[in-house]
């Protein structure tokens, strides 16, 4: 292949970041024979598929990422080039999407955002929660520009995904006012039987704290297991139940859920990472979360 078309990669990217043909025809004004045809010889030209058949649904090769990772990164900058020509820098152009983990405390968040939405040049900015394995597929299909995560799903281990260690947070015990206090005595191993909202099974936190559990031959009365971390805040007030939270959450626990702080959990902390899909971080926002001075 001498040279790359840029059409045909064009459509390729519509195509990979609408989800179908049919979706990037009616964008594009394109009939889909054209798209199919122009994919065809794409194809040709690079010597790789890119996508492949699931039933009706056309997903992705491990080439297909590839590509498709590259393809975002020119197109991204190709916009962002138009804005400056314009006369609009693309930090204050561009909308900055974010995906936060629903596990994730959001005063926790908010905080971890923090130093992108100081100064004067802040972006908009979108957020959304979700749970971790479709948030690093939408982050792949660039709906987030960053995903804020506590476990990292199996879909993480790619050379094209790359992971910033943004906290690690000491998890602490909370409960009604009442509770906090008769169970006092003799803690950590009254709280054997005790009522407790948990975090779901599948979460690092939730791994965390049955290790606590077992280790000091604790076993919890569980009234409910919610990957939600407001949600489950919300659910242990209402069932007068225990439940865990970052120390650093606190104040919010009490104000908002009227949960009383019991104590800071000895060995149990969770790790908040920040996803991305580009090694090299040229958005000065992104760049100003995860604490890289120097962004391009």
């Amino acid at each position: 292949m001498d040279r790359l078309n840029y059409q045909h990669l064009y459509y390729f990217w519509m195509v990979a970041k609408t989800g179908s043909i049919r979706n990037a025809c009616e964008i594009l004004r394109l009939a889909q024979p054209t798209i199919s045809g122009q994919l065809t010889l794409f194809e040709k030209a690079i010597g790789s598929k890119v996508f492949r058949k699931e039933g009706r649904k056309l997903v992705l090769t491990e080439n297909g990422w590839l590509v498709f990772s590259y393809a975002d990164q020119i197109f991204s900058i190709g916009d962002e080039l138009t804005k400056w020509l314009e006369g609009v820098s693309a930090e204050q152009s561009r909308t900055l999407k974010i995906g936060v983990c629903q596990g994730i405390d959001m005063s926790i968040a908010l905080q971890l955002l923090s130093p992108a939405l100081d100064g004067l040049h802040s972006p908009a900015f979108y957020c959304a929660s979700g749970d971790a394995e479709r948030m690093i597929q939408d982050l792949r299909l660039r709906t987030y520009d960053l995903a804020i995560l506590t476990t990292l799903p199996p879909s993480s281990e790619s050379k094209n995904i790359f992971r910033h260690l943004l906290s690690t947070l000491e998890i602490s015990l909370f409960g009604p006012a009442y509770k906090v206090k008769s169970y006092r005595k003799g803690f950590p191993r009254s709280l054997h039987r005790a009522p407790f909202v948990l975090p779901i099974q599948q979460s690092s936190l939730r791994q965390s704290l049955d290790h606590w559990f077992e280790t000091h031959g604790i076993e919890p009365e569980i009234k409910s297991e919610i990957g939600d971390s407001e949600l489950r805040k919300s659910v242990a007030a209402s069932y007068e139940a225990f439940t865990f939270a970052p120390t650093d959450a606190q104040q919010e626990v009490q104000q908002r859920y009227e949960l009383e702080f019991f104590g800071a959990i000895h060995g149990v902390e969770e790790k908040i990472f920040a996803v991305t899909v580009q090694r090299k971080i040229r958005n000065p926002a992104i760049a100003r979360i995860l604490g890289i001075i120097d962004a391009v």
